[in-house]
């Protein structure tokens, strides 16, 4: 299909490359215009292009919007792939203003389309995917993709561009399916190749390398971002029960507990990644969100489904192992923290209590794991500090958006002038949980004889209520940039506070 530009070729102004030899091959493509016309490059969209993969995005969006969908295109899929990614497409279509560009790649582009090559797009995703890219960018002579009965691919994609092109042409590509392009191209342009490809490439290839985008990212480390593996630090919670019933020293409790510990973090990992896909295409236009590895298209959100599920399965089943009730604890927390992303985090005050609950079932599940008897009084304390820390988090960001220009607010279900509520229940609620502990203490760790000295148990409530005083001042100054809780382990004070309240309990022992 033949796309006319929307502005004259001329427009797009060339833009220094200084990438070494790609500077020097744009340079030569320039020089060699004067003299014969450089071949036509024929470009990959999905990996090459786009740091992503269309049809696992579209497969994905269609699952997550319409799961009833699913049945259509398993039968689409058996009637060939090309008519499967049509379906797709029709299901879930592309926003091409929001997909994530290899912007190196596209400059360096805009410099070859400025030295009078002429570009095509040639791809194996659905035409109407293709037609959206090349409108969005503007700057390729024609779009082509597979159409419905023909999966434009491989050995296919090859043979259509040595009829379209007989004199010769150029290809951009990455991946292995991209090979036999590679075999019949007079040069070749590698972006993103793995180090097996690009070998192969090499030996394949009749002309030169133009250019290569190498690989820059770590697979292990957006991973273990992705996964938010500093995040299972909360559920050191799982870990309470066991010190404050004094069974520290029965290994069985402590190897529950750590198993435990692994399984949620697992569990929680698995809820991450849902909820990123589930928020792609907000994230892709957030200022900070849209670096996430999945949103930048580091990871394939078809790959982080999968991960997701089997995380959550592996999690609660290995839960389910270990004691039947955990199991059903992490159901619950699967369940809770879904129903929050998709719905709870955009009712204002019902998302902190939301967020103070799965705190408070983290601790629950300890008990549990540890088999100590339920404690009213702790249960009770959590329920209020946490609520008191979600609350603080959100008064931060309404103190912020009350100041900024414009008072804009990115926080659903919330407007600027709550800020009174979320103040006044935050403080009402820290307030609340002082006073449990307080008489947590009074009522049943004095009078249980498993402290010699319990009044040392008084110097906790006070030093907590340095902290709290604390992180609520932070927040109302604008000064408190992340979840209390993460916080906490970074600030020294929250360090030398936690000390104290240790060597207290200690002392009381």
């Amino acid at each position: 299909m033949q796309l006319s530009s929307s502005r004259p070729r001329w427009e797009f102004p060339a833009r220094t490359w200084r990438s070494g030899s790609a500077m020097q091959h744009a340079q030569g493509a320039s020089a060699a215009g004067r003299a014969t016309p450089p071949l036509p490059l024929a470009v990959d969209l999905d990996g090459t292009l786009l740091a992503t993969d269309t049809l696992h995005e579209g497969l994905v969006a269609a699952l997550l919007r319409d799961p009833v969908s699913l049945p259509g295109l398993l039968r689409a899929l058996l009637r060939g792939r090309a008519r499967f990614k049509q379906e797709v497409s029709r299901a879930a279509p592309a926003d091409a203003a929001i997909l994530p560009l290899r912007k190196p790649f596209v400059e360096w582009l805009e410099a070859q389309r400025a030295a009078g090559r002429r570009l095509h797009l040639v791809t194996a995703a659905d035409q109407s995917v293709a037609d959206a890219v090349a409108e969005h960018l503007a700057i390729f002579d024609s779009a082509t993709g597979s159409d419905g009965s023909r999966n434009l691919k491989g050995a296919e994609k090859a043979a259509w561009l040595r009829r379209r092109f007989p004199e010769g042409f150029a290809y951009a590509g990455d991946s292995r399916h991209d090979l036999d392009v590679f075999a019949v191209a007079e040069e070749i342009v590698l972006v993103n190749a793995s180090p097996a490809v690009a070998a192969a490439a090499r030996r394949l290839a009749e002309g030169e390398v133009l250019a290569e985008f190498a690989p820059q990212a770590s697979p292990v480390r957006e991973w273990i971002g992705a996964l938010r593996i500093h995040q299972w630090s909360k559920n050191a919670l799982l870990f309470v029960p066991l010190v404050l019933g004094h069974r520290l020293g029965d290994p069985s409790a402590i190897l529950a507990c750590a198993l435990g510990w692994v399984l949620m973090g697992a569990t929680a990992s698995g809820t991450y990644l849902l909820n990123d896909i589930a928020d792609l295409p907000a994230d892709r236009q957030h200022r900070s969100k849209r670096h996430r590895a999945i949103a930048a298209g580091r990871i394939a959100p078809l790959h982080a489904l999968a991960a997701a599920i089997i995380l959550i399965l592996a999690g609660i089943l290995g839960g389910a192992l270990l004691s039947p009730t955990f199991g059903l604890g992490l159901l619950a927390y699967v369940c809770l923290s879904l129903t929050y992303s998709a719905w709870l985090k955009r009712i204002a005050l019902l998302d902190t209590l939301t967020i103070g609950g799965l705190f408070t079932l983290r601790l629950a599940l300890g008990v549990e794991l540890a088999e100590v008897p339920y404690s009213p009084w702790l249960m009770g304390f959590a329920a209020f500090f946490f609520f008191s820390c979600a609350l603080a988090k959100r008064h931060g960001e309404l103190m912020e958006a009350k100041l900024a220009p414009g008072g804009g607010l990115a926080r659903p279900g919330y407007e600027v002038d709550d800020w009174p509520l979320t103040l006044c229940f935050g403080a009402a609620s820290a307030m609340a949980a002082l006073q449990i502990m307080i008489l947590y203490v009074a009522n049943e760790a004095w009078p249980s004889r498993l402290y010699q000295d319990p009044a040392w148990l008084y110097v906790a409530p006070a030093a907590l209520s340095v902290w709290l005083v604390r992180i609520w001042m932070l927040s109302h100054r604008r000064a408190l940039r992340d979840d209390p809780v993460v916080f906490a382990l970074r600030d020294p004070w929250s360090w030398g506070i936690g000390a104290v309240i240790g060597a207290a309990i200690l002392a009381a022992l």
